[in-house]
Order: structure tokens, then sequence, then C-alpha cells
């Protein structure tokens, strides 16, 4: 009997939204520790999340316009 392993991504993190546009005018979605989060003051709190995808949806209802940080949640980066 042999046993195998499967690797999982385990994105399950706090997500906040960037209260500021890029020039593109999304929204990026961030990890709580992704180098890229924004300082409190122009962030959003968007919860607890176990993928970037359903911390997008979220961000979506807040910001229509709104994207995945390209280096803490690339998986859900589209630009």
């Amino acid at each position: 009997m042999s046993s195998s392993s499967v690797e999982v991504e385990v994105e399950s993190s706090n997500y906040y939204v960037n209260k500021n546009p890029q020039d593109n005018g999304d929204h990026e979605v961030h990890r709580e520790d992704c180098e890229k989060l924004p300082s409190p003051a122009n962030r959003e709190y968007l919860g607890h999340f176990d993928c970037c995808e359903d911390a997008v949806e979220k961000a979506k209802q807040i910001f229509s316009q709104s994207n995945g940080c390209l280096y803490c949640s690339e998986k859900c980066h589209t630009n």
C-alpha cells in the first residue's frame, strides 16, 4: 500500500482592500502579511477568508472594480 501526499496551498488569512484605487481604477485586495498592504488609514478590513477569490468577491460589494494584489493574491490578480 502506498501513500501519496497532496500539497495544498493554504491562503487562509485576514484580507483588506485598498480604499485608494490604482491608476487603472482597481482597488487591490491584500492579505494581512503582504509587503504592499496599505496603511491602516488607507485600507478596509474585509474579513478572514480561506481563499483570495472570496475576499475579492467581498471587496466587489464595496468597490465594484476590485482585484487581487499581484504579490500576495496573484491567483486573483487579473491585470
